[in-house]
């Protein structure tokens, strides 16, 4: 074992004993993902696990969600309350209750007290999106939820292990609520071999180079984010900014509700006031007081230097304020279903918006908003057993930044592309389901100098009889925005289609349909907000998308003023290009579009006589 007694630190003993922390809450995470037993876990990832202090302070986390993790000693410290002076050696929590400081219902936390020498010095954490968890329908998301009570199995802090002993009780009761009991009790299982992994890794540290020690290295690793974040923070601009957006539905029939935030940088802190929002929905889009400081903290996450460790010194900076009753900060029992989504993506949004023109080269363009993540279910022909599956494979892209273009299948900022997309042959495989098309949806992109991810086009049926379809989200009606005069974004939709007829039923962001024989689910994704003036992008970039299929050859005309030939990889008529972009006005840089609500044109410029369309639909 490693002794030290003096009081300075050292570079390399820090360096290395942060580093053990990462490395502890990565091996947590591969182990979730390579012994959970359902896709949306093992596959997808919808997932997070974290190492925090006895004072529920966050150390580490590592390929974590930035809704879970940005919140997630909240849980922690309401847990540590109700257990005052009982937490023990051997003890194991779980909680999903959205009024008792989680998420939404759907993550489901476990959490083990590690203790060292008889002493509680650390958490080792996990939190896990739940296939199912009991809903009035098979989704553990549904705007459709009028109250939390809708939603499902509400878990307040309860020991599932209590000084090593399970509770075999309480697992029973939490399985006895679920659909998919096998396979949830497999993900609970990897949930708690996650934790217990962390626990063995962080008693190993302590036996390594003393428990002292590694607690006094504790304290400066926080501490040195806290200095950090100081310097990066003042190095903003002190002032008040504004920024405005609009969901789009509350999950019933109330559309384009507002998302206003107030940005307040004075000094080494930062405020985000959502005070101002819109009222609170009747739906499942409202959100969870945890969601909605993570989602006013999580962005000042990604405009600092990415060096700078992401644990409690650097998010103590950063203070959230919202208004009980609005859509931010729902009044109990209202559902808040869709938290980590809805409305937390367009808060984040509506932040990046505020400080477009204060940090313009850090600030993104609008990104998607987790349209087109639909949940699938159905029973099996053969015998009859229900199965459901969540993915990822269609969903939307990421705003352009300053200096580079969007990702594609970006998903959310709740996940800020931590989530993955199931290959076709393992959904084929996994369930009763046959994958049509799969594939970039030309000119789904923001437009700019640099150009917002694209969106994706997915056409799926099912193999066996009838299933149902769950979707959540936004952002259709109200797209990605663009940034320095790029531009918005698709915003996409979705459809079922009957294969026969032609008769499409398009619907919301957020529905829930039945996907029959000789029909199916079509969902297009938008692609992220432009930035920057979109006749300033460079022409072989430009050449290159039209070649792959991300922008139409019009369009490289129209908005890109490049002009190009016939042929399949194209070739760029440059005098042409020089004359049509030397005649093309220079667009507004301070602007940040769309200006109004329900900007996309998207829906009416597919439907077609004979077409339908449902605003959140219960069929």
């Amino acid at each position: 074992m490693i002794e030290a007694t003096e009081t300075r630190f050292d570079p390399i003993t820090f360096s290395v004993i942060m580093s053990r922390f990462h490395s502890i809450a990565n091996e947590m995470t591969l182990a979730l993902e390579r012994s959970a037993w359902t896709s949306i876990l093992a596959l997808c990832r919808d997932y997070s696990c974290a190492v925090y202090d006895a004072e529920n302070r966050q150390l580490a986390m590592e390929d974590a969600l930035p809704i879970h993790t940005t919140s997630l000693g909240l849980v922690l410290a309401e847990i540590s309350r109700t257990f005052e002076g009982e937490v023990h050696d051997g003890d194991v929590f779980i909680c999903n209750d959205p009024y008792r400081f989680n998420t939404h219902v759907g993550d489901v936390v476990t959490a083990a007290p590690v203790f060292v020498d008889g002493v509680h010095r650390f958490w080792s954490v996990t939190k896990g999106h739940q296939m199912d968890i009991g809903a009035f329908v098979p989704s553990s998301v549904t705007a459709a939820a009028r109250n939390v009570f809708q939603e499902g199995l509400t878990i307040p802090p309860v020991k599932l292990f209590d000084a090593g002993v399970e509770r075999k009780d309480i697992t029973d009761l939490y399985l006895s609520n679920l659909r998919y009991r096998e396979l949830l009790h497999g993900d609970l299982m990897a949930q708690l071999g996650s934790i217990e992994k962390g626990k063995q890794r962080l008693v190993e540290l302590c036996g390594e180079y003393g428990t002292q020690e590694v607690m006094r290295y504790t304290e400066e690793i926080i501490n040195y984010a806290d200095r950090r974040m100081s310097e990066e923070i003042r190095n903003m601009p002190d002032g008040v900014y504004f920024g405005e957006g609009w969901i789009d539905s509350d999950g019933v029939d109330v559309e384009d509700i507002p998302i206003r935030v107030k940005v307040t940088i004075e000094d080494d802190q930062i405020e985000v006031d959502f005070s101002e929002s819109g009222a609170q929905a009747q739906g499942g889009v409202n959100g969870s007081f945890a969601t909605s400081t993570a989602a006013g903290a999580a962005p000042f996450m990604y405009y600092i230097d990415p060096d700078i460790p992401h644990n409690q010194g650097a998010i103590d900076h950063i203070r959230v304020v919202l208004k009980e009753g609005t859509i931010c900060f729902a009044k109990y029992p209202a559902s808040t279903s869709a938290a980590t989504i809805v409305p937390s993506d367009m808060m984040s949004d509506s932040i990046n918006k505020a400080l477009s023109q204060a940090l313009p080269d850090r600030v993104l363009g609008g990104t998607a908003r987790c349209a087109n993540v639909p949940q699938f279910s159905g029973e099996s022909g053969h015998d009859g057993e229900p199965w459901g599956v969540m993915m990822f494979n269609n969903t939307g892209a990421s705003g352009a930044a300053a200096d580079a273009d969007g990702w594609p299948l970006f998903e959310s900022n709740a996940a800020f592309g931590g989530l993955k997309a199931q290959s076709v042959e393992q959904l084929e495989m996994l369930y009763p389901l046959i994958v049509d098309q799969l594939e970039v949806e030309t000119d789904s992109v923001g437009h700019g100098r640099h150009i917002g991810g694209p969106g994706v086009r997915m056409a799926i049926r099912t193999s066996n009889g009838e299933m149902e379809c769950i979707t959540f989200g936004d952002g259709a009606q109200n797209p990605p925005h663009g940034v320095a005069g790029g531009m918005q974004g698709s915003g996409g939709g979705q459809y079922v289609e009957n294969l026969q007829t032609g008769h499409r039923r398009f619907f919301s962001a957020s529905g829930q349909v039945r996907v029959r024989p000789a029909e199916r689910h079509v969902g297009v994704s938008t692609g992220g907000g432009g930035n920057g003036d979109p006749k300033e992008r460079e022409i072989e970039r430009v050449r290159r998308n039209v070649r792959d299929g991300w922008i139409a050859r019009e369009t490289a005309r129209r908005v890109y003023g490049v002009v190009l030939g016939d042929e399949r990889d194209p070739i760029v008529d440059e005098a042409a290009t020089a004359q049509l972009r030397a005649s093309m006005p220079a667009r507004d840089a301070s602007v940040v579009e769309p200006l109004v609500p329900s900007a996309s044109t998207w829906l009416a410029e597919q439907m077609s006589d004979g077409d339908t369309y449902l605003l959140n639909p219960v069929e």
